[in-house]
């Protein structure tokens, strides 16, 4: 079509383009966000403006609408349907001093309920008995000078840092924004005893998998505390003193487990003795190196790479292989966190105190889950893929990416009546049918306690 033929015209219609905020509306409602938060946030010193729950409420929902800033918060203003739901949204301004009015404990408050709603919303979209957290950190890279907590890291960033723990499905159980050089494993088990003991209730299979920044004493005291099962990598320096110490009783055989770039690696498992903890297992898989010679003083075993996974779970519940390929499923926790960086711009954060950040990361966190939740109600896809081994598999979706939710079910254009107090949605057939469809699955997720 020429550009001539098209013509602009004016109307006094109510529109809207994020229909889909209604999902998110009926999960704050199903999971009785009001009330919790409530009793969480910290009281106005003035008695005029919106609430607190709103301006929580608004930032949530702002996330969901793809804002990816505070200033977006603004743009969202010519959006009727946003300015029911919200009570009138709330300013950019006026969003950076709520965020600078919780403290520490209510933060630590608002941690404990991003992690029963997770559960909550997760044990509604998957019936699964087994539930296998993920932990791992990440740096946030910023290049302002004045922002609180920015420091050189190990990898020589200039950034944050935050801590996340994920479950098979995506959900997310933790965000702890930290100064940039704190140690990856830092307060990592006290982080293990909350997060189980939280969801201890729900009588699960509770695993644990995360990579050598977790491999330290304290972490598998509070694991075994907290009766799960895991895999964590060992440190270079342990696994070396591990192998010296089963020098004649390791066993290596040969395995097709495709690992190192090669499907030519050989694996053992050991026993390794810990001091009030009992003897853990240890499996290790190598791989010869290519083109190498040892020089005189070398020992033998430079001639392999090698990597070691301590475990507590015995032969009869897991294979050597099984074993690998159980820790193998940890990096699906890092598409998780690119999935945050990049579909809710956790790149940057937008305040300079630490703490206020560490709210925005929060509120965004909870958006994550909710859409996460929504990515469920879609049709789940099939497809085969070719495996390392060479062999085709069948894989089943198991939900999608933000982007792929926010196209698909948040951002569905309407027109917005407003008549006796109550809100009338007009759309197409097919967006009626869609919603209908989710809001069906949503009703169901609603029967589910929350407390």
């Amino acid at each position: 079509m020429n550009s001539k033929d098209i013509a602009l015209a004016v109307t006094n219609k109510d529109l809207s383009a994020n229909t889909g905020l209604i999902f998110f509306n009926k999960i704050f409602e199903d999971l009785n966000l009001s009330k919790r938060l409530t009793k969480i946030l910290p009281g106005k010193k003035r008695n005029r403006g919106p609430s607190q729950v709103n301006k929580f409420k608004s930032l949530l929902f702002a996330f969901a609408a793809g804002a990816d800033s505070l200033s977006d918060v603004d743009e969202l203003d010519g959006d009727k349907l946003f300015l029911k739901l919200t009570d009138g949204g709330v300013a950019s301004r006026t969003m950076g001093d709520f965020l600078r009015s919780l403290k520490p404990r209510k933060i630590e408050l608002l941690q404990d309920l991003l992690i029963d709603m997770a559960i909550t919303l997760r044990i509604s979209a998957y019936a699964d008995r087994d539930f296998i957290l993920s932990m791992d950190s990440t740096p946030h890279e910023h290049y302002g000078k004045k922002m609180e907590g920015m420091s050189w890291n190990y990898k020589n960033y200039w950034c944050l840092d935050s801590q996340n723990a994920y479950d098979q499905y995506g959900f997310s159980y933790l965000f702890d924004l930290r100064p940039g050089k704190t140690h990856s494993g830092k307060d990592s088990e006290l982080w293990i005893r909350k997060i189980f003991s939280r969801i201890a209730v729900h009588n699960l299979n509770k695993y644990f998998r995360a990579d050598s920044a977790y491999g330290k004493h304290t972490v598998y005291a509070a694991l075994k505390a907290a009766e799960v099962k895991f895999t964590i990598v060992l440190k270079d320096s342990v696994a070396k003193h591990v192998r010296k110490l089963n020098k004649n009783l390791l066993e290596w055989k040969k395995s097709d487990l495709y690992f190192f770039d090669s499907n030519e690696c050989e694996l053992a498992s050991c026993q390794y003795p810990i001091k009030q903890l009992g003897n853990l297992r240890v499996v290790m898989i190598r791989r010869a190196k290519k083109n190498i010679q040892l020089d005189i003083f070398d020992e033998p075993e430079a001639l392999y790479d090698y990597y070691s996974i301590i475990t507590n779970m015995g032969l009869s519940e897991k294979s050597d292989k099984d074993i690998i390929e159980f820790y193998r499923g940890r990096g699906n926790a890092e598409n998780f966190i690119k999935e945050q960086k990049y579909g809710f711009d956790f790149l940057n954060f937008p305040c300079k105190k630490l703490d206020a950040n560490k709210v925005y990361g929060l509120v965004g966190t909870f958006c994550h889950n909710m859409m996460r939740y929504l990515s469920f109600c879609l049709p789940q896809k099939t497809k085969k893929v070719r495996g390392k081994d060479k062999e085709m598999k069948t894989v089943v979706q198991m939900g999608y990416f933000a982007k792929k939710v926010r196209n698909s079910l948040i951002k569905l254009p309407c027109q917005v009546v407003c008549h006796a107090r109550k809100i009338i949605l007009k759309m197409n057939q097919h967006t009626k049918e869609v919603f209908e469809k989710v809001m069906t699955k949503i009703n169901f997720f609603g029967s589910l306690p929350t407390d």
